[in-house]
């Protein structure tokens, strides 16, 4: 696997842990679904899974939970394997009664003490602490810009954080800066962004350095909820500062590019004034490029173009069928005509797309057939291929002979407009008895009016509209069945 001295590639899928003592299926309290942890898993992109992390984090933090163990009801988050970029979900509490066991000996506490026990604060996190207040001094529009001062919640003075450095903003107002040199814990980065938000100030991380290919798990957790971009400050960013007197900090950041119907990231930097940044409290983000939105647009853009050659592709298909179906008459079927062929292949092309059409010949099937001339003959305004004369005679030869398709035909005559010719034609009122009683049959749910479903995906292919119609009053129909019997 993986190790954290290299990076995995953000769009990659995520990917679980190989141990059936890990907890096997979570639910999902907002929509009440059970979920096989390593499908779910590897169901999210890789910087997706990051970023959801992070929130069923930070829901823990405010007593509330997103996910269960499904076994013992135990409020649940995600962690990664150490030193690998593998996933799996922990019980917050583990006293025995479950089956699955998520915890080590240690307590996370006890993690935390043993690794920075006697530890000072470094001198490369003095450092940087130093360059950010720096370059904030050399910014005008900041002021009250102050080192290690402890930061009382306005609502509950006993509720204080101690950033790094923090500052004010004539624009924007309170920021905290925290330098981020060494790992931390996941609920500690989700917990300063909450303290942040409910004081309607913003939380920005900086790092003194930043490689792509070189990521810790602890930096994704910061990199990938802010939109992708990361903050470094440094020597050069410093002199910047100092020399536009305007705060610059050195911006990593990925930027979507296309390629075909792919997406593919490319790692760029740049340095960046404060200001041309987004800033955003609620989502405690702050990001010079819009990554999100530009992968949006890309992808929109793919779903349009493939849309488009879909259509196209569906418009061939279609033109093939009525053109093999019109030239019937000239079919020898066996004898690997070209026609014969040619049909052949578009029943195989159509039946992967889960869509029957008769498999021989295009008149095969009785019923298939009546369908076809049915609707074409309402397009028409006249008989097709039966010899009639008359629409009215097509409606009424559906009624003595192919009841399962009067509904198709009915939406037809509607689509067609088709209504009023068909009536002018029942001088004797033939038609209108017969309509009255298919209005019955259809309310009462008479088998023998029921449309033959077997045609139904060949008829909305052909027919997109009239199909869309069937299945609607199909959908209708079965929600009035179950009502009444329920």
């Amino acid at each position: 696997m993986t190790s954290e001295k290299n990076s995995i590639d953000p769009l990659a899928q995520a990917s679980s842990v190989d141990d059936p003592k890990m907890i096997v299926e979570v639910r999902d309290l907002q929509t009440g679904e059970i979920y096989k942890v390593k499908e779910f898993i590897s169901d999210h992109r890789y910087d997706e899974f990051i970023t959801l992390r992070g929130r069923v984090r930070e829901y823990l933090n405010t007593e509330k939970c997103l996910y269960v163990c499904a076994v013992c009801g135990t409020p649940a988050y995600i962690v990664s394997k150490h030193n690998e970029r593998r996933f799996f979900f922990r019980h917050i509490k583990e006293d025995g009664s479950c089956s699955a066991r998520t915890r080590g000996m240690l307590s996370q506490d006890e993690i935390r003490a043993r690794k920075y026990f006697g530890q000072r604060e470094s001198e490369a996190h003095k450092r940087i602490k130093s360059l950010v207040e720096e370059s904030l001094l050399a910014d005008p529009r900041f002021h009250k810009i102050e080192q290690e001062k402890v930061w009382r919640a306005a609502r509950n003075p006993k509720s204080r954080r101690q950033p790094d450095v923090q500052a004010e903003s004539l624009s924007f107002g309170r920021i905290a800066f925290e330098v981020q040199l060494s790992t931390t814990f996941l609920n500690v980065v989700v917990g300063r962004r909450a303290f942040y938000r409910e004081e309607g100030a913003l939380l920005i991380w900086v790092l003194g350095r930043f490689k792509p290919e070189y990521r810790r798990l602890m930096t994704e957790d910061i990199l990938f909820p802010n939109n992708s971009n990361i903050f470094v400050v440094d020597d050069e960013t410093v002199q910047v500062s100092a020399e536009r007197r305007a705060f610059h900090m050195r911006c990593f950041f990925r930027r979507p590019l296309r390629t075909g119907a792919k997406i593919v990231d490319q790692w760029e930097e740049q340095i960046v004034a404060f200001s041309e940044l987004t800033l955003d409290v609620e989502t405690q983000t702050a990001f010079f490029f819009d990554y999100a939105g530009e992968e949006r647009r890309l992808r929109d853009a793919i779903a349009a173009d493939e849309k488009m050659r879909q259509s196209k592709e569906d418009d061939e298909l279609r033109c093939e069928f009525f053109t093999l179906w019109e030239a019937f008459d000239f079919f020898r079927e066996g004898d690997d005509s070209d026609h014969d062929i040619r049909w052949q292949a578009l029943v195989s092309t159509l039946e992967m797309r889960g869509i029957e059409i008769p498999c021989r010949h295009p008149d095969a099937n009785s019923g298939f057939r009546a369908m076809l001339i049915g609707i074409l003959s309402a397009e028409a305004g006249t008989p097709i291929k039966w010899k009639f004369k008359k629409l009215i005679e097509v409606a009424i030869r559906m009624f003595d002979g192919h009841k399962e398709h009067l509904l198709t035909f009915g939406f037809a005559v509607q689509h067609f407009k088709r209504d009023g010719l068909i009536n002018e034609q029942d001088t004797k009122g033939t038609w209108a008895g017969r309509r009255s009683k298919i209005r019955e049959a259809l309310r009462n749910h008479d088998p023998a009016f029921a449309p033959d479903t077997r045609w139904l995906p060949a008829l909305s292919f052909l027919f997109p509209d009239i199909g869309r119609s069937v299945q609607a009053f199909l959908e209708r129909a079965e929600q009035v069945f179950l009502n009444e019997i329920s």
